[in-house]
């Protein structure tokens, strides 16, 4: 920094200052530095808005410019000049920052659930175990924090020190650098009302960021479970958002302007089960797994609709004699097949008797790349070819999705599924599922379809 400037940034550090000391409709000269160094991320200034500057997104949160921009209490622009000034990076995996040249790594994290108490009321609550003796009580080497509060409170942290050779690790209010890294657009009256929550380790030396994040993996899934079976405190990390996530939308379904009295007679447990599958974008496996029980619903009835036929067939047959043995063990065979398929048979046969064919082959004349193909991203779950003669569309189809519901729940600490391990949630092949649910979700609904029939 030039003199004129380090004077200032001391000047503000000794003297943080409240929101009403600074300048109302211009930038201090700090600010102008903060603005620039952040517009060679992508990251840019939008306006003064009170006690707060706004800011664009980052591109890796979303690629929109969205009006709500991201909040960033103008207190807090020392703290964050400090961040910028040790080299700020973006996590490579998850929503959050790296300062390697400070051992320093952030993750923006959420209560996992549905119907939760604030985080940080559920953090207030957890006192670390032991006596605290950590540099980061000193009042000096405090890890950095947004000022960011609502009615000026300031919000609870839970810190459990480490020690000479693992990190500190702090579960509190987000620092000034994540804020904009890495959460996403809000309205500023939502933000102060519940502000953003991190992870934070702080290691005691410097650490490269590969070396860091695969150190810092094993810590967060360790202390997730115990804050989890321990205290009951559920939390969740978000992957930066994929391109492929956003690929099963590319299917292009027909629908009305217009809605009607319901005609369609669908089990409640199927109908909330559909439903709740298109809510659960952000667990893409387990939005898959709710169509696919949608499918599973319905295999006895297609698999007995399928014997009762044959049976018919059989029996109609002018050839067919009671008194023959041969023709008494075709019935039982058709009787023992029924009871006995496997569930991936069963699909099969749900597949070939309540799907229709134009439906199948209108969905893969979408352009869906290379995802159904043999280079596709999902992998061991088999490629659909639709030129292919030796096996029909609706049996490949079928194949397909048996594979993917099997690395979904599967999850075995097994030598023989090294090839193809589990499929997890917050994963590469997780955010790429989106073409396959959808394909579920076509299959769910022209199976619902298929029942009214019957």
């Amino acid at each position: 920094m030039e003199e004129e400037e380090e004077e200032e940034y001391e000047a503000i550090k000794a003297s943080p200052g409240r929101s009403e000391e600074l300048p109302r409709d211009s930038l201090t000269d700090l600010e102008k530095r903060i603005a620039k160094t952040l517009a060679d991320v992508n990251i840019r200034f939008m306006e003064i808005d009170g006690a707060y500057l706004k800011f664009s997104p980052s591109q890796k949160v979303t690629e929109r410019r969205e009006s709500l921009g991201l909040f960033l209490p103008r207190e807090d622009s020392v703290v964050l000049w400090d961040q910028l000034d040790a080299g700020v990076y973006a996590h490579r995996e998850l929503m959050g920052i790296t300062i390697p040249s400070d051992g320093y790594l952030e993750i923006a994290v959420q209560s996992n659930g549905l119907y939760v108490a604030r985080l940080s009321s559920a953090i207030g609550r957890i006192k670390p175990e032991g006596v605290p003796d950590c540099r980061h009580f000193d009042g000096e080497s405090e890890m950095p924090c947004s000022r960011i509060s609502r009615h000026g409170e300031r919000e609870p942290k839970l810190h459990i020190p480490g020690g000479a050779l693992r990190p500190c690790l702090e579960v509190s209010t987000i620092s000034p650098a994540a804020l904009l890294w890495a959460t996403r657009p809000r309205m500023r009256a939502n933000q102060a009302f519940n502000p953003p929550m991190s992870l934070k380790m702080h290691f005691r030396d410097a650490v490269q960021q590969e070396e860091m994040e695969e150190r810092a993996r094993e810590i967060v899934s360790s202390l997730f479970y115990e804050l989890d079976v321990r205290n009951g405190v559920r939390l969740r990390t978000y992957r930066w958002p994929s391109s492929a996530r956003s690929v099963g939308s590319r299917y292009n379904e027909e629908f009305d302007n217009f809605a009607r009295y319901p005609e369609t007679k669908v089990n409640a447990e199927m109908s909330t089960l559909f439903g709740f599958a298109g809510s659960v974008s952000e667990n893409p496996p387990l939005s898959f797994l709710s169509y696919y029980q949608v499918l599973e619903f319905y295999f006895p009835a297609a698999v007995k609709r399928t014997a009762l036929r044959q049976l018919g067939k059989e029996l109609s047959d002018p050839r067919f004699s009671r008194t023959s043995r041969e023709d008494l063990l075709k019935i039982l065979k058709i009787g023992e097949r029924s009871l006995n398929a496997t569930e991936s048979s069963q699909l099969r046969t749900l597949l070939e008797e309540c799907v229709r064919t134009e439906r199948i082959e209108s969905f893969f004349a979408q352009n869906w790349g290379e995802h159904f193909t043999k280079t596709g991203p999902i992998q061991g779950v088999g490629f659909i070819n639709v030129k292919n003669t030796q096996s029909s569309l609706a049996n490949q189809v079928a194949d397909r999705i048996y594979k993917i519901r099997n690395r979904i729940v599967h999850a075995k600490d097994d030598p023989k599924f090294e090839d193809v391990p589990a499929l997890l949630p917050q994963s590469a092949e997780a955010d790429a599922l989106g073409p396959d649910i959808a394909l579920a979700r076509l299959l769910a609904s022209e199976v619902i379809l298929d029942s009214q029939s019957n």
